[in-house]
C-alpha cells in the first residue's frame, strides 16, 4: 500500500536531480570547450590583430591575422600558471593573467618545415626582458635573412649573402613630395595614400608619405600637375644614431644604412674581442642560457672562467617591417632568438578600419586575404 508512496517519492528526487544535471552539463560543456581552445589555440592557429602600420601596405592596421603553429611547429609553455586564452593580463582588465612561479624548459613540438626568407613571422619581442619568453608582446615582421647569413643595407636596399634580396610587392618607403599646390587630405586617400604630413615653408609646400615606390611613380605620372619633385627620405651617413642596434658609437649605423654584420646560427664560433662583444655580448648574456656571464669591453665571463671564444648554441633570425622608415624590427632591437618565434601568418580573416566603428571600418576586400 506504501507503493505510491514511493513512487511519488522517487518523482521528487527526479525533480531536484534534473537542473543538477543540466548544471553539471554547462559546465562539463564550457570546460571542454575551453581545453579544445586553448589546445587549439597553443598548437594549430591563433588570431592575432595587427596593432600599428609597420606591415603596411602587406598588412594593415586592424586586419585580423590567422597565424600557424603547424608550420614551424608549436612551441611547449614555459609559464603553465596562466589563465587560458589570455596573454599577459585577463581579457578586459589590467590584472596580470599568469604568475611566473613556475618556469619551465621550452620545447618545439615537429613542424611542417623551417623558416624561410620572406615569411612574415609572429614572435615574442626579446626586449620585454623583465616578462617570461611566452608572455612577451607578440609583434610581426618579415623574415629577411636567416641563421648565418650575411646582411647589410645600403641606401635601403637590403643585400643578403651579398645579393640584393628579393622585395615584397607591398614594401613602402618615407618619401618627400614637393608640390606645387596645397593638396587636401582627401586627395591622398583618393589616390591610396594613408595619413600625409604636411610640411610647410614659405614658397614650397611638401608632405611625407609612406608608399611604395610603385605608387609614387604613379602618382608624378599621373598627376605631373600637381607634383613638383618626389624624394626619399634618408637618414645620414655617419651620423649615430643610439636607438640602432647595437647602440654602440663605434658603429654609425643607421636604419638605411646597416651592416655588414653575420646573423649567429647553432653551432658558429665567434672569438672574443671588442667587436664581437658589441656585436653578440647582448645574445650571449641574456639569450643563451648562461646563468653567470659577465661581459667587459673585450672580455667575456662564464662561470667565472674567461673565455676567449664562444659558440652560440641558439639559431637567430633578422626580421624587418615592410613599411620599412616606419618600423621597429631587427635594425633596432637585435636578432630575434629562434624560441620567441610563434608562428607564420597565413591569412588575413577580415580587417576593420579602427578610425571607424567596427561594422562600417570592415574592408570588405580583405575578407579571408591570402598574405604573401
Amino acid at each position: 500500500m506504501k507503493i505510491p508512496f514511493l513512487g511519488k517519492k522517487r518523482r521528487q528526487i527526479s525533480g531536484v536531480t534534473g537542473p543538477v544535471n543540466a548544471v553539471k552539463e554547462w559546465i562539463n560543456s564550457i570546460l571542454f570547450a575551453a581545453i579544445a581552445a586553448t589546445l587549439i589555440r597553443w598548437m594549430v592557429i591563433s588570431l592575432y590583430v595587427i596593432p600599428s602600420g609597420s606591415m603596411e601596405s602587406t598588412l594593415l592596421t586592424g586586419d585580423f591575422v590567422l597565424v600557424s603553429k603547424l608550420h614551424y611547429g608549436a612551441r611547449t609553455p614555459v609559464t603553465p600558471l596562466q589563465v587560458p586564452l589570455s596573454h599577459q593580463t585577463i581579457i578586459g582588465t589590467k590584472t596580470p593573467s599568469y604568475l611566473d612561479w613556475i618556469q619551465l624548459p621550452q620545447y618545439r613540438l615537429p613542424g611542417l618545415g623551417k623558416v624561410k626568407r620572406n615569411d612574415i613571422i609572429i614572435f615574442n619581442t626579446p626586449v620585454e626582458l623583465d616578462k617570461p619568453v611566452d608572455l612577451r608582446e607578440y609583434w610581426i615582421k618579415r623574415c629577411i635573412a636567416l641563421p648565418g647569413d650575411f646582411i647589410y643595407i645600403s641606401h635601403k636596399q637590403v643585400y643578403v649573402n651579398d645579393q640584393l634580396a628579393r622585395k615584397a610587392d607591398f614594401v613602402q618607403y618615407l618619401y618627400f613630395i614637393k608640390t606645387k599646390r596645397h593638396l587636401s587630405s582627401a586627395f591622398f586617400e583618393k589616390n591610396g595614400f594613408r595619413n600625409p604630413v604636411n610640411y610647410t615653408s614659405p614658397g614650397c609646400e611638401g608632405y611625407a608619405v609612406y608608399a611604395t615606390p610603385e605608387k609614387v611613380n604613379q602618382l608624378t605620372t599621373v598627376l605631373p600637375s600637381y607634383i613638383q619633385s618626389v624624394e626619399p627620405v634618408e637618414d645620414e651617413v655617419g651620423i649615430r644614431h643610439t636607438r640602432i642596434y647595437p647602440w654602440n658609437a663605434a658603429f654609425s649605423w643607421t636604419k638605411d644604412n646597416f651592416g655588414p654584420v653575420k646573423v649567429p646560427e647553432r653551432g658558429m664560433t665567434i672569438q672574443i674581442n671588442e667587436t664581437n662583444i658589441t656585436l653578440y655580448g647582448f645574445l650571449i648574456e641574456r639569450y643563451e642560457g648562461k646563468r653567470d656571464v659577465k661581459l667587459t669591453r673585450n672580455e667575456c665571463w662564464i662561470n667565472d672562467q674567461q673565455i676567449y671564444e664562444y659558440t652560440f648554441n641558439k639559431n637567430y633570425y633578422f626580421a624587418m617591417g615592410d613599411n620599412r622608415d616606419q618600423s621597429c624590427d631587427s635594425r633596432l632591437i637585435g636578432f630575434i632568438p629562434e624560441d620567441h618565434i610563434v608562428g607564420k601568418a597565413v591569412l588575413v580573416l577580415l580587417s576593420s578600419d579602427r578610425r571607424k566603428s567596427f561594422f562600417s571600418g570592415i574592408r570588405w576586400n580583405r575578407l579571408f586575404h591570402s598574405i604573401d
